[in-house]
């Protein structure tokens, strides 16, 4: 099915069925400034009168296509969702044909906490005129956020210091600990700081859309070069060197958004710290080398 004909099976149930009151449509195909090809996901919402009868009964949703497969994250065994409540809830779906639709549901007794929403949205049907529901063709809600003196200490902080767990890991072989510390505590402070950067660079007036997917719209060749050449392999001696590329270009772009921001930066720490790891590198090649 394409794309056309599955926005018009969204809009004809909307318009067909009356105990859905209103529909908005979120995500990338609301945003001027995000990608727009055949993997864009259709980001809906429709506002019930019930939501009861479109959680217990899921049957109305095969009547848009095929489902591959389906996500219900509001319903995790950790946090299972009451169905006799009037919560907001999510859809996931992923159709055979390629089409995907994000669906949420909102009961119009909940409606009027649309009023705080400012993420990008398009109303695209509103039967009874709630005044809550407005367009939004900004992706103002999604810019990188100027950070305090606090949260950005506290970032250097956390970077150098699951940066000593890494080399403990490598150290010890213990790859999945290493590349897991590596990969997602080490690299989520990287990327907080490299979008900092951006947004000195930008004053804070732009989006890298979630998980930085449009760095590439910041930065240059060499820079997106830099950036892909910090991501490691399964191999020790790879991690190992791509942990002491990613601790020097942290640190340079510390030392960056710190002087534009006029915050304090420690420099005689990072040095410690790099110098620390340093050490344990050598106990780790004396190690190999006695293996061997």
């Amino acid at each position: 099915m394409t794309a056309k004909k599955m926005f018009e099976l969204i809009m004809q149930k909307a318009i067909d069925d009356e105990r859905i009151r209103a529909v908005t449509m979120n995500g990338s195909r609301a945003d001027k400034n995000a990608t727009h090809d055949k993997y864009s996901d259709f980001d809906i919402v429709y506002y019930v009168k019930d939501i009861r009868e479109f959680t217990q009964n899921r049957s109305w949703i095969e009547d848009f296509g095929e489902i591959l497969i389906m996500q219900c994250p509001m319903d995790w065994y950790m946090e299972p969702y009451d169905y006799e409540s009037r919560d907001n809830f999510n859809y996931l779906i992923q159709f055979k044909d390629g089409n995907r639709i994000d669906l949420s549901l909102v009961d119009i007794s909940n409606i009027e906490q649309e009023k705080e929403n400012d993420e990008p949205r398009i109303v695209l049907l509103n039967k009874d005129n709630y005044d809550s529901l407005v367009n939004c063709d900004t992706d103002k809600a999604f810019w990188v956020d100027k950070p305090s003196e606090k949260e950005f200490q506290d970032t250097i902080n956390e970077f150098r210091w699951v940066s000593i767990y890494v080399s403990k890991g490598l150290c010890r072989k213990q790859l999945y600990y290493a590349k897991h510390m590596y990969d997602v505590n080490v690299m989520e402070m990287f990327m907080k700081m490299l979008n900092w950067k951006i947004g000195v660079d930008n004053n804070f007036q732009v989006s890298t859309g979630a998980h930085s997917k449009y760095l590439y719209r910041y930065l240059n060749e060499n820079e997106m070069k830099r950036v892909h050449s910090i991501f490691p392999g399964g191999e020790y001696e790879d991690i190992w060197m791509k942990l002491f590329l990613m601790y020097d270009y942290f640190e340079e772009n510390t030392a960056y958004v710190a002087k534009h921001l006029g915050f304090h930066y420690d420099k005689n720490e990072g040095e410690a710290v790099r110098d620390f790891i340093c050490g344990r590198k050598k106990e780790y090649d004396c190690s190999e080398n006695k293996d061997h």
